[in-house]
Protein backbone atom coordinates (compact mmCIF):
# COMPACT_ATOMS: atom_id res chain seq x y z
CA UNK A 1 0.00 0.00 0.00
CA UNK A 2 1.33 3.41 -0.98
CA UNK A 3 0.47 6.22 1.42
CA UNK A 4 0.60 9.99 1.19
CA UNK A 5 0.60 12.66 3.89
CA UNK A 6 -1.66 15.70 3.53
CA UNK A 7 -2.11 18.70 5.79
CA UNK A 8 -4.16 21.87 5.75
CA UNK A 9 -4.37 24.89 7.99
CA UNK A 10 -7.34 27.23 8.40
CA UNK A 11 -7.89 30.25 10.60
CA UNK A 12 -9.77 29.72 13.83
CA UNK A 13 -12.74 31.97 14.63
CA UNK A 14 -11.76 35.22 16.31
CA UNK A 15 -12.79 35.53 19.92
CA UNK A 16 -12.17 31.86 20.76
CA UNK A 17 -9.51 30.85 23.25
CA UNK A 18 -7.77 28.74 20.58
CA UNK A 19 -7.57 31.73 18.23
CA UNK A 20 -5.91 33.78 20.96
CA UNK A 21 -3.23 31.12 21.37
CA UNK A 22 -2.79 29.49 17.96
CA UNK A 23 -4.77 31.45 15.29
CA UNK A 24 -4.90 28.38 13.00
CA UNK A 25 -6.11 24.80 13.21
CA UNK A 26 -4.10 22.18 11.36
CA UNK A 27 -5.16 18.70 10.39
CA UNK A 28 -2.80 16.04 9.10
CA UNK A 29 -4.01 12.91 7.30
CA UNK A 30 -2.15 9.80 6.24
CA UNK A 31 -4.04 8.51 3.21
CA UNK A 32 -3.91 5.31 1.14
CA UNK A 33 -3.20 6.78 -2.29
CA UNK A 34 -4.85 3.84 -4.07
CA UNK A 35 -8.35 4.35 -2.68
CA UNK A 36 -8.35 7.50 -0.55
CA UNK A 37 -8.86 5.65 2.75
CA UNK A 38 -7.69 7.70 5.72
CA UNK A 39 -5.18 5.59 7.63
CA UNK A 40 -4.44 8.06 10.41
CA UNK A 41 -5.34 11.57 11.53
CA UNK A 42 -3.81 14.19 13.81
CA UNK A 43 -4.99 17.60 14.95
CA UNK A 44 -1.98 18.92 16.89
CA UNK A 45 -3.52 21.91 18.69
CA UNK A 46 -6.17 19.89 20.50
CA UNK A 47 -5.74 17.95 23.71
CA UNK A 48 -5.31 14.21 23.26
CA UNK A 49 -8.96 13.45 24.04
CA UNK A 50 -10.26 15.81 21.35
CA UNK A 51 -7.67 14.73 18.79
CA UNK A 52 -8.43 11.06 19.41
CA UNK A 53 -12.18 11.73 19.16
CA UNK A 54 -11.80 13.47 15.80
CA UNK A 55 -9.44 10.76 14.52
CA UNK A 56 -12.00 8.10 15.53
CA UNK A 57 -14.61 9.81 13.37
CA UNK A 58 -12.30 10.27 10.37
CA UNK A 59 -10.07 7.18 10.39
CA UNK A 60 -11.08 4.41 7.98
CA UNK A 61 -13.24 6.63 5.79
CA UNK A 62 -12.33 7.76 2.26
CA UNK A 63 -11.27 11.36 1.70
CA UNK A 64 -12.18 10.74 -1.94
CA UNK A 65 -15.76 9.47 -1.60
CA UNK A 66 -16.91 9.98 2.00
CA UNK A 67 -16.14 13.63 2.78
CA UNK A 68 -19.84 14.47 3.15
CA UNK A 69 -20.24 11.58 5.60
CA UNK A 70 -17.23 12.80 7.61
CA UNK A 71 -18.61 16.36 7.69
CA UNK A 72 -22.07 15.17 8.76
CA UNK A 73 -20.62 13.08 11.55
CA UNK A 74 -18.44 15.97 12.75
CA UNK A 75 -21.48 18.27 12.73
CA UNK A 76 -23.54 15.71 14.66
CA UNK A 77 -20.89 14.80 17.26
CA UNK A 78 -18.32 17.60 17.63
CA UNK A 79 -19.36 20.73 19.48
CA UNK A 80 -16.35 23.04 19.55
CA UNK A 81 -15.88 26.62 18.41
CA UNK A 82 -13.34 25.42 15.88
CA UNK A 83 -15.52 22.81 14.12
CA UNK A 84 -16.12 24.93 10.99
CA UNK A 85 -12.38 25.65 10.61
CA UNK A 86 -11.62 21.94 10.95
CA UNK A 87 -14.18 21.08 8.26
CA UNK A 88 -12.71 23.73 5.95
CA UNK A 89 -9.25 22.19 6.41
CA UNK A 90 -10.67 18.76 5.50
CA UNK A 91 -12.18 20.22 2.33
CA UNK A 92 -8.79 21.68 1.37
CA UNK A 93 -7.14 18.29 1.90
CA UNK A 94 -9.72 16.61 -0.33
CA UNK A 95 -9.00 19.14 -3.09
CA UNK A 96 -5.26 18.49 -2.77
CA UNK A 97 -5.81 14.73 -2.77
CA UNK A 98 -7.94 14.90 -5.92
CA UNK A 99 -5.35 17.12 -7.68
CA UNK A 100 -2.59 14.70 -6.73
CA UNK A 101 -4.64 11.71 -7.85
CA UNK A 102 -5.31 13.38 -11.20
CA UNK A 103 -1.61 14.05 -11.74
CA UNK A 104 -0.63 10.49 -10.84
CA UNK A 105 -3.19 8.89 -13.18
CA UNK A 106 -2.28 10.78 -16.38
Amino acid sequence: MKTQLFSAHTQLPEGTDLHQTYRYVSIILKVNSDNGQIIDCAVPIYCQLTGDFIAEIIRGKSIETELNLIIKELEDRLFTGSRRALISALQIIRERYMLTKGRNHK
